[in-house]
């Protein structure tokens, strides 16, 4: 991997990044990496634990929304 130094940065943008890359329980480096990749339209790969994250959640969504006694549900697949 190689490295990227920019220099000039404005406070601003600092700051606003950083307050991103905690939102998104990033370091501020994994931040930037991750706006640069969405921008040229590159999309990271899921991580393991990702992919673990996102079927642990499916299956979750399944129990709420597979349930015969919710009357939403029910309205859904009866139109």
């Amino acid at each position: 991997m190689s490295t990227i130094t920019l220099k000039d940065v404005p406070q601003e943008l600092r700051v606003a990044l950083k307050q991103r890359a905690v939102r998104n329980r990033r370091s501020l480096n994994q931040e930037l990496l991750y706006c640069l990749e969405q921008f040229v339209g590159i999309i990271p790969s899921p991580t393991q634990e990702n992919r673990a994250w996102i079927e642990s959640s499916k299956q979750e969504l399944m129990k709420v929304w597979d349930n015969s006694e919710d009357d939403v549900y029910n309205e859904l697949l009866s139109q």
